[in-house]
């Protein structure tokens, strides 16, 4: 579909308004018109903030998808171990009432996956349901009322407080080079482009992390889909993913360093969002950036890896002077020096290194 945005007007409008009105969206006193008006992108930018993307008020296919996920209701369709796995709210609200029972699912992500469907078979055995990871509306009234008599905690909690009970660097650590290929990202005023420095770094984390094997989800200047770099990462075993990206902002005084985790719906990833905290504090110390923070979000990579995840952005290269760091030649060298340094620390859990 193209991207939907303020002035738009037309059945992909309606079509837009009408999804939003159904999730309790409001879209002002002129309601379903078909034309993209100002309460039509403030209730675009709520459901992207509510779903953990990007909140621009743009409706291009990464928005639309959720919204369209976002309509499924529990019992609607039927729902089991498929490839590409089916997707949506309903998986979601599965997952939450499995993870209240006790039926660790993995992450609380709307994706039924393996984890998922093996939580789905243990839920069967254990309550008397026919054992065929199937979930119809049948089996989510079974959940509903077990689910119902729980505490309603919605996460298992980690009994590991964010850290790994074995060392992180005895298995495989995945990383990911953002953009590439015909997607260049953002492309500074004096060319460098995104995705090359991305690269420049992720090859330095490689050359240095001591991970008995580390991955790289692209290796060169090619186009690699979101897909494809969660599934590399979901079918090596892999104990972690750290993907690189930089940040930029269309007022030229926005800067800092951020770093994100996986948290979506009232799901939060323990492990990634201190992974996260350690990553961030490294990172905006070492360049000397403004240390913006660590934040929950539902972005690709950290959403269809079922293992934790982060993503780090060091700075912004729209912005003169964090551009001015991001060119000097042993800029990809000092991010992946501090990434691999706070990723030590926080394998030996030194607590002092995140302490405020």
């Amino acid at each position: 579909m193209r991207t939907l945005r303020r002035g738009d007007r037309g059945r992909e409008v309606v079509d837009l308004q009408t999804r939003l009105h159904s999730l309790g969206f409001d879209l002002g006193d002129r309601g379903i018109d078909g034309v993209f008006r100002p309460e039509t992108e403030i209730a675009v930018k709520a459901f992207q903030r509510e779903a953990g993307v990007l909140a621009d008020g743009l409706v291009g296919p990464v928005t639309w998808r959720e919204i369209v996920e976002a309509g499924y209701r529990p019992g609607s369709r039927m729902l089991y171990l498929r490839q590409p796995p089916f997707r949506g709210a309903d998986v979601a609200e599965m997952q939450r009432m499995l993870n209240d029972l006790g039926f660790d699912p993995g992450a609380v992500n709307g994706l039924f996956d393996v984890r998922t469907a093996r939580a789905v078979i243990d839920f069967q055995k254990n309550s008397g349901l026919e054992v065929d990871g199937v979930v119809d509306d049948t089996v989510f009234k079974v959940l509903a009322t077990y689910a119902g008599q729980s505490l309603g905690t919605h996460q298992i909690p980690d009994k590991n407080d964010g850290y790994f009970p074995e060392s992180l660097f005895c298995g495989t650590v995945v990383v990911d080079a953002a953009h590439g290929g015909r997607d260049s990202g953002y492309t500074a005023r004096n060319r460098l482009s995104e995705a090359a420095l991305n690269l420049a770094v992720a090859h330095e984390l490689a050359r240095i992390l001591p991970a008995r094997e580390v991955l790289l989800t692209r290796s060169d200047d090619e186009e690699v889909s979101s897909a494809d770099r969660a599934y590399l990462a979901n079918s090596s075993g892999a104990k972690m993913v750290i993907s690189i990206h930089h940040a930029h902002h269309h007022t030229p005084s926005a800067h800092g360093t951020a770093s994100f985790y996986f948290e979506r719906m009232g799901y939060r990833s323990h492990r990634g969002k201190m992974a996260a905290t350690y990553i961030q504090r490294g990172v905006s110390e070492a360049l000397g950036t403004c240390d913006i923070g660590e934040f929950g979000r539902s972005y690709d990579i950290l959403r269809e890896t079922n293992i934790p995840a982060v993503m780090v952005e060091p700075l912004f290269l729209s912005n003169p002077r964090e551009l001015e760091i991001a060119s000097d030649p042993g800029y990809p060298a000092t991010v992946a020096e501090a990434i691999a340094g706070a990723l030590e620390l926080y394998a030996n859990r030194d607590r002092e290194f995140i302490a405020v």
